[in-house]
């Protein structure tokens, strides 16, 4: 009797834990993969997809949205955290458990019109100074193949402002880099995207955003997230 007492009480906490488990997912604005629009509402094909398979999975979560650097480093820290949508590479494949896939994307190296900017190739790149969102997948990129942070490489937290960053420090940064879907959902929004204009686009890191989780989140909540992705496919 005392034995099946035990293993009711183990089974009801171990429910109960389940039940008041809460995943915290984080992420950034990126349009158009996942944005803040007008009335301050997470909306995008990642955000649409993220919920749409944790809400099939039955799992209880929030979103929060944070500068990229800020998202990246909670994701890593806490156990019981995920985020999207993130590029996988050598540096960063180890450090999560890569749950679903979300979208391909491209990347390209955006200039001013005026400033005439001709290049060819990443190594014609760096006689210039490019702005990049710290700890994204281009700053990665560009540092594994001899970009100098504050040499030719200049890190800022958001693309907000990019256009002031181009059109009053011209000194100070002579190109930026941008997804080419970013760049496309600011045409539509932001009438001074027409100044600027892509140089090069880097077929070479072409790859996928996906929906990630710290290496030590609960099998448990993973296995139902999988599943869930899977049967929505």
């Amino acid at each position: 009797m005392f034995k099946c007492l035990l293993v009711i009480c183990l089974m009801m906490y171990a429910g109960g834990v389940y039940a008041q488990y809460k995943l915290n997912v984080v992420t950034e604005n990126f349009p158009n993969f996942q944005y803040l629009n007008g009335e301050g509402e997470l909306v995008g094909l990642a955000a649409d997809k993220v919920r749409a398979v944790l809400s099939k999975a039955e799992v209880d979560y929030h979103i929060s949205v944070q500068t990229w650097t800020t998202a990246y480093n909670t994701a890593a820290r806490d156990s019981n955290t995920c985020i999207f949508s993130m590029a996988k590479n050598d540096l960063r494949g180890e450090k999560f458990d890569w749950v679903f896939p979300i979208s391909q994307f491209t990347t390209s190296f955006y200039a001013l019109k005026s400033s005439r900017i001709s290049i060819e190739s990443v190594e014609d790149a760096k006689q210039y100074k490019v702005a990049v969102i710290k700890d994204n997948y281009s700053h990665q990129f560009l540092v594994k193949h001899g970009f100098i942070e504050g040499y030719n490489l200049v890190l800022i937290n958001s693309f907000e402002r990019v256009f002031e960053l181009l059109e009053a420090r011209r000194s100070f940064v002579d190109m930026v880099i941008l997804s080419d879907n970013q760049f496309k959902f600011k045409q539509q929004q932001e009438p001074r995207s027409a100044q600027l204009e892509p140089v090069l686009t880097l077929k070479n890191i072409n790859t996928q955003l996906y929906f990630a989780c710290n290496k030590n989140m609960s099998p448990h909540i993973l296995k139902k997230i999988k599943l869930a992705y899977k049967q929505a496919e």
